[in-house]
């Protein structure tokens, strides 16, 4: 008899926890981490309720699918990860994690209408943010013509370096520009000056970046950032810097 009425008891307070409105709607974006969301609040609360013609707060919670809300602010390429979960006041707990930017892809020259895009942690291609704009090293170049991704086995060099550019603060204050063409030859633009650096292929990158330090901190200090239309580094043992018509080479 006990363990019926206990049985009972149970089920009532369940039924009873479920019929009970949801109080109040809290949403934590980046929980745990210095990088700036891409999306507000109100963006994850549009995307709930569906710009407000579903409005969450006073429905009762039996009748609220978690698994689809999730599943909905998820549709986002800008949205990484939701949980979402209901607490003992009564008021949904919304955690959302967006994509981190690691460079900005423009393509003024190329065919889909020179829509501009983010380049995300996981390699993926992903719209702007109409909230926040990332300081993060610009792409362009043929090489990403048609593509959604830099995840294919062919692209793994080139991504790791976008990523090691993004991640070293030294770098990231010094490279603004990445430019690629057909084949995957990659030139380099520092944020002062015009000197392009002809990195080539994205390989040896421990190797290139020592002699792209080296040209930073002891050429261009003693020549000025005038001085060289062009630093290569694409060769190996060489460190090769163009100065109009004269070639001064500097071997490794």
């Amino acid at each position: 008899m006990g363990v019926l009425v206990v049985g009972l008891l149970v089920a009532f307070a369940e039924n009873w926890y479920a019929s009970q409105p949801c109080e109040k709607v809290t949403i934590t974006l980046n929980e745990g981490s210095k990088e700036t969301p891409l999306l507000s609040q109100q963006d994850i609360k549009n995307l709930l309720s569906e710009f407000g013609r579903k409005p969450l707060e006073g429905k009762s919670f039996e009748t609220i699918d978690l698994s689809f809300l999730e599943s909905r602010v998820k549709s986002s390429p800008l949205v990484k990860d939701c949980q979402i979960a209901r607490n003992l006041r009564g008021w949904l707990e919304v955690h959302v994690q967006t994509h981190r930017p690691i460079a900005r892809l423009i393509q003024t020259d190329l065919p889909d209408n020179g829509l501009d895009r983010y380049l995300n942690e996981e390699g993926r291609f992903m719209p702007l943010s109409e909230r926040y704009t990332a300081r993060v090293m610009l792409l362009s170049g043929p090489y990403f013509e048609r593509k959604n991704h830099l995840r294919a086995r062919q692209d793994t060099s080139l991504f790791h370096l976008i990523e090691a550019i993004q991640t070293d603060s030294l770098w990231r204050a010094q490279l603004e520009w990445m430019e690629v063409d057909a084949e995957g030859n990659i030139t380099l633009w520092p944020q002062v000056g015009d000197t392009a650096i002809e990195y080539g292929p994205a390989t040896a990158r421990d190797v290139k970046f020592q002699k792209i330090n080296l040209f930073f901190r002891e050429i261009l200090p003693l020549r000025g950032w005038k001085s060289f239309s062009k630093v290569s580094v694409r060769y190996k043992n060489q460190l090769v810097c163009t100065k109009a018509d004269t070639l001064l080479a500097a071997r490794k």
